[in-house]
């Protein structure tokens, strides 16, 4: 997993054990739902609250699921289609490991400092520059989701 360029298979391979048995305990029972998010949401909230009650793993775990749901939404995004067929592969696989790197990096300053004070101290001093990344291109995802669907009508 250290050569990954994919945060996701990072998060399957970290702890193989742990992942398993939350996929089929607790992600796939929230089936009922109907909502994939929603159910790796609830996963997530499971796995902070397992390690314990204090706030730096919330934040942690809801930045993996909103970096996941950012790199799922990534891989059907035209404009990133465009940027990645300029680039040479060796170069777009090293942008995606370092992407990789600095978003997992970024999000577990929470499971390791704790409080928020501390927390926001040191995101702050990057200028939140990973979730403001991700909403950035979430926020691109669904601007081209909407205007693909609408050609799509037309």
């Amino acid at each position: 997993f250290h050569q990954s360029p994919k945060l996701q298979d990072i998060i399957e391979t970290w702890n193989i054990n742990t992942s398993n048995w939350c996929a089929k305990h607790i992600y796939k029972r929230c089936r009922f739902l109907g909502n994939k998010s929603l159910s790796q949401l609830i996963t997530m909230l499971f796995l902070a609250t397992w390690h314990g009650l204090h706030l730096g793993y919330f934040i942690c775990f809801f930045q993996e699921f909103l970096y996941l749901f950012m790199e799922k939404g990534a891989s059907t995004n035209p404009l990133l289609k465009q940027v990645s067929n300029v680039l040479p592969k060796s170069v777009e696989k090293l942008l995606c490991w370092l992407y990789a790197k600095l978003f997992l990096s970024f999000a577990l300053v929470g499971f390791e400092l704790y409080t928020f004070d501390k927390i926001m101290y040191i995101y702050g001093s990057i200028y939140y520059i990973c979730p403001v990344i991700a909403l950035v291109i979430i926020s691109t995802n669904t601007i081209f989701a909407e205007k693909i669907s609408s050609d799509k009508i037309e």
